[in-house]
């Protein structure tokens, strides 16, 4: 016979052997019902490292595979073209200039070159087409390239670390379009806009389409958009 006390009373009363019995019943069931809580929850979160690490797996092994035929063909010219006054456009095109060792890609703006893109099968985005001014521009051989997919084919052409860019090409076009779409209807906005566009430095001259070894005419394409900005 045990005995328990009742908290209201302050006295003792027996227990009996089923009372008992009953209690240890209880509290073995909260036993078993955390541990099985527990084990869920470690369950569920081996599923989602598992997931995670399926989905990290998946993305190494799309950029390993995908960014080599991003490249073009061997002998392929790559030439780019950029709003003239963009500041954020600046910047990558003296990203690209920095990390472009081979000078893979040759430079031109958008507004100085509408003439060529038209001849390139560009002329939809060169100056007064629909999408004008809307998206980076790279023709490669026959194939135009626009938009996020411009962005990562030069990023392909880059040498590591840079390169590996490139390898956010396996993400879906509409999400990484989406994506640029957000950052081009802004992008006077956050990063400004220049009054005109800038001459190249001695650095960037031999980079630009319209180069001919002469200084007057290195910076053609960037003189030809300031005078229509």
């Amino acid at each position: 016979l045990s005995l328990r006390v009742w908290p209201h009373r302050g006295a003792w009363a027996p227990l009996n052997h089923q009372q008992g019995q009953s209690t240890r019943q209880r509290v073995a069931q909260k036993g078993h019902s955390r541990a099985a809580n527990t084990n869920r929850r470690m369950s569920r979160r081996v599923v989602l490292l598992g997931g995670f690490g399926a989905v990290l797996a998946g993305f190494v092994y799309g950029a390993l595979t995908a960014v080599p035929r991003l490249e073009p063909a061997p002998g392929t010219e790559s030439l780019l073209f950029f709003d003239g006054v963009c500041n954020l456009c600046h910047g990558f095109v003296n990203f690209v200039a920095n990390h472009d060792d081979k000078q893979h890609v040759r430079f031109g703006t958008i507004q100085g070159h509408a003439e060529l893109m038209r001849s390139k099968g560009a002329g939809r985005y060169a100056e007064g087409g629909a999408e004008a001014l809307s998206t980076l521009v790279l023709i490669q051989g026959d194939d135009v390239f626009v938009r996020s997919d411009a962005a990562l084919r030069v990023a392909a052409l880059l040498p590591p670390p840079a390169k590996y860019l490139a390898a956010f090409h396996v993400l879906p076009a509409p999400l990484r379009d989406a994506g640029y779409r957000l950052v081009a209807k802004y992008r006077y906005t956050v990063f400004g806009e220049a009054e005109s566009c800038r001459l190249p430095t001695e650095r960037f001259k031999s980079r630009f389409i319209d180069y001919e070894g002469d200084e007057e005419v290195a910076g053609a394409s960037w003189a030809a958009a300031a005078g229509g900005s």
